[in-house]
């Protein structure tokens, strides 16, 4: 694990004789950081639209800072394929610097104690000793590089975002993570996430809502967190699973006291239109019977006439 304060002096021991750009100053500082909230972790991933928030830097200038950080030996990294995240290696300024002191000091008692403990042994004899022993020992170092490559990175949050299907994190969602992870941990962040992608809801509205809860309710482990999420999941069930209370028939029952007037109003509206339809076309048959009448008997007199009219209920 490094130490944070030795490393820091150490990279300005460094800077005497090898010079950045403030660009690069910057962006190793940003790193260091990163890194720290890892746990120092051998070997990290960070997006660039993480860095260029803490920076201040464009991804440009960020691509060149850190070729220069590269060339100079104060970093290491290595470019994937896709969207996926670089991935980091700070160097150990501060350990560089203590084996530089201690190296004449440290190979002089190795070689005393070989000699004085085996001096018919010495190290041009060593492979006709136990010539299996370099074999050996290469063989080893080899397996235990293989492990470490082997070993999965670090998961941060920023990398998460873009390698579950959310997208391409821009400035303002780094920003947003940066202070959840403050808020609570990287390790809920992330436990959030893995939650809106078993749901299917890939955007960070739907995880801030779960950091909303988990914030108010005071969850601060991912364990508090599963069993938060089981207890919601198995209330979901539970409502899923209750009857429906009624049928038809009683909603129909049940119907307000305006729909139901309303309806009988309705119902004698329609009734006096009816009457007025049989009113009208009775006026109209009278009427016709009339003109006929007045065209067949053009002739009779003012009493026949009336009497006619009298009989037919018209007078």
């Amino acid at each position: 694990m490094l130490n944070y304060i030795k490393l820091i002096n150490a990279f300005y021991d460094r800077l005497e004789t090898n010079s950045l750009s403030t660009s690069a100053i910057a962006l190793w500082h940003a790193l260091v950081h990163v890194n720290n909230k890892a746990g120092w972790q051998r070997e990290f991933t960070v997006a660039v639209s993480v860095l260029c928030v803490k920076t201040g830097l464009s991804e440009r200038t960020i691509t060149n800072a850190r070729n220069d950080l590269k060339i100079k030996g104060f970093l290491d990294f290595k470019s994937r394929k896709g969207s996926k995240s670089a991935v980091y290696k700070l160097s150990d300024l501060s350990a560089n610097i203590a084996h530089k002191v201690s190296d004449n000091e440290d190979l002089s008692e190795i070689d005393a104690d070989n000699l004085s403990g085996n001096p018919s042994c010495n190290v041009s004899d060593n492979l006709s000793c136990n010539p299996s022993a370099l074999i050996k020992q290469n063989k080893t170092k080899e397996n235990k590089t293989e492990k470490e490559d082997d070993k999965e990175l670090p998961i941060n949050p920023f990398s998460f975002y873009e390698q579950n299907g959310f997208g391409v994190i821009g400035a303002y969602i780094s920003q947003k993570i940066s202070m959840w992870c403050d808020d609570l941990s990287d390790e809920l962040v992330i436990e959030a996430m893995k939650l809106a992608v078993e749901r299917g809801a890939l955007n960070f509205s739907y995880v801030e809502k779960i950091l909303q809860e988990w914030f108010v309710k005071g969850i601060d482990s991912s364990d508090q967190a599963r069993a938060s999420a089981l207890a919601f999941k198995d209330q979901q069930s539970k409502q899923r699973s209750k009857p429906r209370q009624g049928n038809s028939a009683d909603r129909k029952e049940q119907l307000p006291d305006w729909f139901r007037k309303q309806k009988s109003q309705f119902s004698s509206q329609t009734e006096n239109e009816i009457d007025d339809l049989d009113f009208e076309r009775q006026k109209a048959e009278l009427q016709k019977e009339l003109k006929k009448y007045k065209e067949v008997k053009p002739r009779v007199s003012e009493e026949e006439r009336n009497a006619e009219l009298d009989r037919l209920g018209i007078m």
